[in-house]
């Protein structure tokens, strides 16, 4: 009896022994969940017009550069806006061919002579009218024809002194203005990565449709070079928490710590929980507050997406 009551009187202990420990390590330390993420997040490269992809220039796990060419849709109209631009500046900049200089003087010496004509013609009515045996009426239909002749041959000669001279500074700005629309619309069909990053997933392919008004990303990239923890930490132990403390790390399925964090950020505003929570006795409805960690090292590899278990231990944080 009183090696059953001393086996009991053990466990009892044991117990206490326990729950003590385990109050000691939860006030020493504080566990949160968390979730690896890019820095500057992930970019969804989409379509600038509508189309049919013709090319898709990079696979899953590529990485690109900011700029690089990621896909190509059919642009066969813009296409030819810029051809017919461009054979316009050309036509423009060569201005007048010594051909057309030469009709245009010709056309001038052919109106100079049937002014001379005209002038002579009205010269003689005149004389036929002082002695009054020229009517009146056809003496001034001469005089008429002579005035017409005179501004046509003024405008044939600015013609030809403009075809001389060459093209105007401003009809070739506006023929290379012309080109810049066009050549802007046909660079539209290039899908460009607007920032570094690896190519995480292709969701279009050759000869799929698609359109700026309708939401159809062709790629979804990221940098994974620069690669942060988002924490949630539980209402009751924000107070716990401070910039610049330094915590470990369990990427999912790990034994043990194997990774290091340091509290870069803490955003001011309590929101539900979101993050996958491991311990299938936490309350699903606390209120948390999210906190950005930065990496410490490379010696464990992460990935975006990747869940992790943090520990920030109190005793050798400052509060």
């Amino acid at each position: 009896m009183s090696r059953l009551l001393t086996t009991r009187q053990l466990l009892a202990i044991a117990c206490l022994l326990a729950c003590a420990a385990s109050g000691a390590d939860a006030v020493n330390r504080v566990v949160c969940v968390g979730r690896v993420e890019p820095v500057d997040g992930e970019v969804e490269a989409s379509a600038q017009m509508s189309g049919t992809l013709t090319a898709v220039l990079v696979k899953e796990g590529d990485w690109v550069t900011k700029g690089t060419v990621l896909a190509e849709v059919d642009a066969q109209r813009e296409k030819a806006a810029l051809d017919v631009a461009t054979a316009k500046l050309a036509r423009v900049k060569a201005g007048s061919g010594k051909e057309e200089i030469a009709a245009a003087d010709a056309n001038r010496e052919a109106v100079a002579a049937e002014l001379a004509f005209a002038e002579s013609e009205y010269q003689r009515g005149e004389k036929l009218r002082a002695q009054k045996v020229f009517a009146e009426d056809v003496l001034d239909q001469r005089r008429q024809h002579a005035s017409t002749l005179r501004k046509q041959l003024a405008s044939v000669e600015k013609q030809l002194e403009a075809m001389k001279r060459g093209p105007l500074p401003e009809d070739i700005a506006v023929a290379e203005a012309e080109v810049a629309v066009a050549r802007a619309a046909f660079d539209l069909r290039l899908v460009r990565a607007e920032s570094d990053g690896a190519i995480l997933q292709v969701y279009r392919h050759v000869g799929d449709f698609v359109s700026p008004y309708f939401p159809s990303p062709v790629v979804r990239l990221a940098d994974t070079h620069r690669l942060r923890v988002r924490v949630e930490v539980n209402e009751q132990d924000v107070y716990r928490i401070k910039a610049g403390m330094e915590g470990s790390f369990a990427t999912f399925g790990a034994p043990q710590p194997n990774g290091r964090v340091r509290v870069k950020t803490i955003l001011p505003s309590f929101a539900p929980r979101r993050l996958f929570e491991p311990d299938s006795t936490a309350r699903m409805d606390t209120r948390t507050l999210q906190v950005l960690c930065e990496v410490l090292g490379d010696s464990v590899p992460v990935f975006p997406g990747q869940r992790v278990t943090v520990t920030f231990p109190l005793s050798g944080n400052s509060l």
